[in-house]
């Protein structure tokens, strides 16, 4: 492609829609992850051979089509405020925009390497940037990392740097291919780039490979939702009845035949008052012993502050229950729950530990895991049906920048059982039953935590200083600006 456009419009809005459509099927729910590792190049590509304005148009309308559908989840299956959606969708296409106008700025500068590391380090500061504005709502959950989440060998990286390092990494490498063929770069410049991008990619698929992930013992563990059609069923009503029923077979069938050690059921199935929880979960309690299976069971439970969004744990040896109370809740949908503060509860000698679905979006809040040294993580969740591989997904990242095995109920989504390395060891939508590593993993993500934001931030700065235009003696102001090399 020539440094300038005889139709800089129509192949702007061109690399824009090929952008947008890379991005709406590799960054979604269920995505097409090889597309990460390509989509923002037509975008790159023709930005800096364009005007300010037409680049700024085509920027705009890439990134907000490339995230269209996330939009539209968030509005149509997490009813989530009309406002809130339209607000949060225009400052992350503008934040994105802003990092695309800044690689232009470097490219036409003739600052190749700076476009060419500024553009990730955008990319990373945009995700960091929007898990701190929507903390409580979000955490962690809006990340390209996750895209990459069923290629373990690439997925050891969060590890490391957590989700930052992949995420730069993914937009570092399409960045690389475009600053190559950028107007103005130089034979070395390219060839360094390429090297540097090269290298980095083989670095992270060489550690991913040969990490050594030793968990030690393993249990029997499953994960289990019986159809219904609706959650939180009153524990009083017919309907309550017949689904404790249904559970009370199916649970016996499985300590019957499948040897299974802890069974986690989906969250807040049920919904109790303060004075049943304790006869009904009695019940729960004989249901464990006479299977033989460690339970953990997800119920809304009244109490005076307010109602909790529980995990009890109930151990098959008859000692008993441990509760573990929601500490993120979903705006709107649970706004009439309590949200707790009390940190994770550890069970099974302090080996294992429950938390509840939305937690696990939040690196901060499952830190306290890795630091205290959980090597199993039990967990009930609900999903939305179009969710479940992705939601699913950043709970199994967790495991792998903590160093926990997880096994995950999703009710109206999967039944997850996985290890500390994220490789998916049992999936499906009712019964997932595998054999699971229940040793704790020290990573460096977990020591060091978000460490890796510090370079970023670094490499942020350098970018944005080199995009502004040196300063040039008296004499050579008045002369013409110098037309862009032929790439």
């Amino acid at each position: 492609m020539a440094s300038s456009l005889d139709r800089p419009l129509p192949w702007a809005l061109g690399a824009a829609a090929a952008t947008a459509l890379l991005y709406a099927f590799g960054f979604a729910l269920d995505p097409v992850s090889w597309l990460m590792w390509i989509a923002p190049v037509p975008l790159l590509l023709v930005v800096p051979r364009v005007g300010f304005w037409t680049a700024l148009l085509a920027a705009e309308l890439a990134w907000l089509g490339g995230t269209s559908r996330i939009w539209a989840y968030l509005a149509a299956s997490l009813e989530m405020p009309p406002a809130f959606v339209i607000v949060s969708a225009l400052v992350f296409t503008g934040l994105y925009t802003a990092v695309t106008l800044l690689y232009r700025g470097l490219v036409r500068r003739g600052r190749h390497w700076f476009a060419f590391l500024a553009m990730p380090a955008g990319v990373v500061a945009v995700e960091y940037l929007g898990s701190v504005i929507n903390a409580e709502a979000g955490g962690e959950w809006w990340s390209f990392a996750y895209t990459q989440a069923d290629h373990p060998a690439v997925l050891q990286l969060v590890s490391v740097t957590g989700v930052w390092g992949l995420t730069f990494l993914l937009t570092a490498v399409p960045t690389a291919a475009a600053a190559m063929l950028a107007p103005g770069a130089e034979r070395r410049g390219r060839i360094g780039i390429a090297a540097t991008a090269a290298a980095c990619l083989a670095a992270t698929l060489a550690f991913g490979l040969a990490r050594p992930v030793d968990q030690g013992e393993t249990i029997r563990a499953a994960a289990l939702a019986l159809p219904t059609d609706e959650d939180s069923i009153r524990t009083d009503t017919d309907k309550g009845e017949r689904l404790f029923a249904d559970y009370r077979a199916e649970i016996t069938r499985l300590g019957d035949g499948d040897d299974i050690d802890v069974l986690v059921l989906s969250e807040k199935i049920f919904h109790v008052t303060a004075e049943e929880a304790g006869p009904y979960l009695d019940r729960w309690s004989a249901l464990a012993v006479e299977s033989g299976i460690d339970l953990v069971l997800g119920l809304a439970i009244d109490q005076g502050a307010g109602t909790v969004n529980a995990a009890v744990w109930l151990p098959a040896d008859g000692a008993g229950p441990a509760e573990y109370h929601k500490q993120h809740l979903i705006p709107g949908l649970e706004d009439w729950m309590t949200a707790s503060d009390a940190g994770p509860t550890f069970v099974a000698g302090e080996r294992w530990a429950l938390t509840i679905c939305k937690d696990l979006d939040h690196a901060g809040t499952i830190s306290e895991y890795g630091d205290a040294g959980a090597g199993l993580v039990l967990a009930p969740a609900l999903d939305f049906t179009v969710d479940g591989w992705w939601h699913s997904r950043v709970a199994v990242t967790r495991g792998v920048e903590q160093g926990f095995s997880l096994v995950r109920a999703g009710q109206i989504g999967l039944m997850t059982v996985s290890d500390a390395s994220g490789e998916v060891l049992a999936e499906d939508e009712r019964l997932a039953i595998a054999d699971v590593p229940t040793g704790h993993v020290a990573t460096v993500y977990g020591r060091l935590g978000n460490w890796f934001l510090f370079p970023v931030l670094l490499i942020l700065l350098a970018g944005v200083a080199a995009a502004f235009p040196k300063r040039r003696p008296e004499r050579e102001r008045d002369r013409p600006e110098v037309e862009l090399a032929a790439a």
